[in-house]
């Protein structure tokens, strides 16, 4: 895992090495354990390492190929690079390391634009071939890897996050005029936007491909996820080959994610996911598996710390655990510095503060991202196909009705949560689920946001990552629709967000075995019955595996990774309401109305409604604006 940056002056500028040295040292935390930098003409690479496979130095990059013609900065791991390599070694390529990098540049050699549909992993890769003056550009299929570009009428930057691109003199850091009421909707900004109206995010499973200094360029994508071939599974036999399937893809996944050279462990929160992680890690290791869990002080029903210690037990783990403290709250400007734009998901304060303690004695972590979107595990998923068999008329009569009900006092609590689903059940499928995670929604939007930012309060742009995601798995069942659009929606902009910036901040590498792209192609052909059965979810997954999940983890009611928000700002953080949100200085105000913001602070304070969310993300935005100054 590392950081690259890099440079494509259009004008045909020599690239300076202390410019993309500069660049580069912003990475630091992405790679503590080396760094480079190779210039060549108008083009300039850079790089951060943080030794994971082949720890010697021939390993270091920017890499080279033998004879020099190509170079690479690569962020990330290729799981099937021995195979790859196997394969090129018989086609008659030698290798001076045993690492992944090197891999990379012969498979570039041998199969050209190809190679990048071959590579299995996590992944940005940039690649300078000088002999045909082509720079390209690769991220990995389902975007767990950054990589941001910025463009203007001389330049082209890329990076692993955007403080790098910022680095370089000369950056045109206007905002795009979208993003306050993109960010207030989603909790970030979609791909391929950012905050910066000049930086964009490569979107994941694309290539680009730069020749002539970036005046002609190409776009493909090598992969997407196989949606509308449903698999009939019926009998019994087809469900138990189903079921061995999973289970061998998922085996094989884990194994793929513990080769290193460095210590391996696992993050543990009690849920199903993370288990089984556990359990395969156990069964595929001579050694005790170290696992690494975090629950919340004094809010017990937030807290599963006890749930991972019992997993911890059953599979014999070292087991480590912290507790997180509202001063825990303390960390976001260091987070802030970490995330470059406002992130809604205020989760990245227990997964920071995880992987720190993780680094003390591992470098590289599994996790259980993944599994949910794969399989099904989220209530609002069961909520998107159960609307689906509702009359019309019947949803709209009670989204009437709804409207005239009093909100819950709980974000999370099952009245709120009632009252979303029925506010949104009679919109169209992509409207429903947006609706149902979005942080502010539209009407909310439209009292708080100033005139000339609430132009820009348009339902086609919020929704268009949502409706773009619906279209193109319009062939498959509305189950597997869904996950789809969550996939290419929450966990890319979300959770990969999350897990990328808040696990290398702490220089740790983070690994996701749900995510492994065989596992993934084969879980989009299960239809949605057997993923979503009654009232379980992610039931093929507990049929394939039941004997790994002890019986109270299977049956025990899903907590998610969040934070007790609302409690936090109706006591220790109160303050901040007032001190951050509602104060005279404030650079929300730019664009929100502030009576209306001092309407919520008094609806939450006397109890009315749970904004505690929607107050983390404002909060989130003040101190992104604050810091620009």
């Amino acid at each position: 895992m590392c950081g690259l940056t890099g440079a494509l002056y259009r004008d045909g500028s020599r690239a300076d090495p202390a410019v993309i040295r500069a660049m580069t040292n912003t990475l630091v935390h992405r790679g503590p354990d080396g760094e480079g930098v190779h210039t060549d003409g108008p083009v300039g690479l850079g790089h951060r390492r943080l030794s994971i496979i082949d720890l010697s130095q021939a390993a270091a990059q920017p890499m080279a190929s033998q004879d020099g013609g190509t170079w690479v900065v690569f962020n990330g791991e290729i799981y099937n690079f021995l195979e790859l390599r196997s394969t090129l070694e018989a086609h008659g390529h030698t290798f001076r390391t045993h690492g992944d990098t090197e891999v990379i540049l012969a498979a570039w050699r041998e199969w050209g634009e190809a190679a990048f549909a071959k590579l299995d992993g996590m992944f940005a890769i940039a690649l300078w071939d000088k002999a045909t003056q082509r720079l390209v550009l690769a991220r990995d299929r389902t975007g767990k890897k950054p990589l941001y570009v910025y463009e203007d009428g001389t330049k082209l930057l890329f990076a692993s996050e955007i403080k790098a691109l910022l680095a370089h003199p000369g950056v045109d850091t206007r905002l795009s005029p979208e993003a306050v009421p993109q960010f207030l909707s989603h909790g970030y900004v979609p791909t391929p936007r950012t905050f910066y109206a000049h930086i964009r995010k490569v979107r994941p499973a694309t290539v680009e491909v730069l020749e002539d200094l970036g005046r002609r360029r190409r776009f493909f994508e090598f992969w997407d996820y196989p949606l509308g071939h449903e698999l009939e599974l019926e009998t019994d036999e087809q469900l138990k080959d189903a079921e061995q399937r999973i289970r061998t893809l998922f085996f094989q996944a884990v194994k793929r994610r513990l080769v290193a050279d460095v210590p391996v462990g696992a993050f543990l929160s009690g849920g199903i996911d993370s288990t089984l992680v556990v359990a395969a890690m156990a069964q595929q290791s001579d050694r005790p598996v170290k696992t690494f869990s975090i629950g919340f002080e004094g809010h017990p029903t937030w807290d599963e710390t006890h749930w991972a210690r019992k997993v911890a037990e059953r599979y014999g783990a070292e087991h480590t655990e912290f507790r997180v403290k509202p001063e825990s709250i303390e960390l976001i400007d260091k987070l802030a510095w970490h995330y470059d734009e406002p992130f809604g998901d205020s989760s990245a304060i227990p997964t920071y503060i995880v992987s720190k303690l993780t680094r003390e004695t591992v470098t590289v972590a599994l996790t259980g991202d993944g599994g949910d979107e794969l399989f099904c595990g989220y209530p609002r998923f069961m909520g998107a196909v159960l609307a689906e068999r509702v009359p019309k008329p019947m949803l709209r009569v009670a989204q009437r009705l709804v409207g005239l009900a009093p909100h819950g006092k709980e974000h999370q609590g099952w009245w709120e949560r009632s009252r979303r689903f029925a506010a949104a059940a009679a919109q169209p499928l992509p409207d429903r689920l947006r609706g149902w995670v979005s942080v502010f929604g539209q009407r909310e939007l439209g009292r708080l946001l100033k005139p000339d930012v609430a132009a820009y309060l348009n339902g086609a742009v919020l929704g268009e990552s949502y409706q773009r995601c619906f279209e193109r798995a319009a062939g498959a069942d509305a189950l597997n629709q869904v996950l789809y659009a969550n996939a290419r929606t929450y966990l890319l902009d979300d959770l990969n967000v999350k897990m990328d910036r808040a696990s290398m901040a702490a220089s740790l590498e983070a690994r996701a075995p749900f995510l492994d792209t065989k596992l993934i192609e084969f879980a989009s052909t299960l239809p949605g019955h057997v993923k979503l059965r009654g009232r379980t979810m992610k039931w093929i997954l507990k049929q394939s595996m039941k004997d790994l999940i002890p019986q109270e983890i299977q049956t025990r009611p899903k907590m998610g990774f969040g934070v007790p928000l609302g409690a936090w700002f109706r006591g220790e953080l109160s303050s901040l309401l007032d001190d951050r949100l509602l104060a005279p200085g404030s650079r929300l105000h730019q664009y929100l109305e502030k009576l209306e913001l001092e309407r919520l602070v008094r609806e939450h304070r006397e109890g009315v409604r749970d904004w505690g969310l929607q107050f983390w993300n404002l909060w989130m935005l003040e101190k992104f604006l604050s810091a620009r100054g």
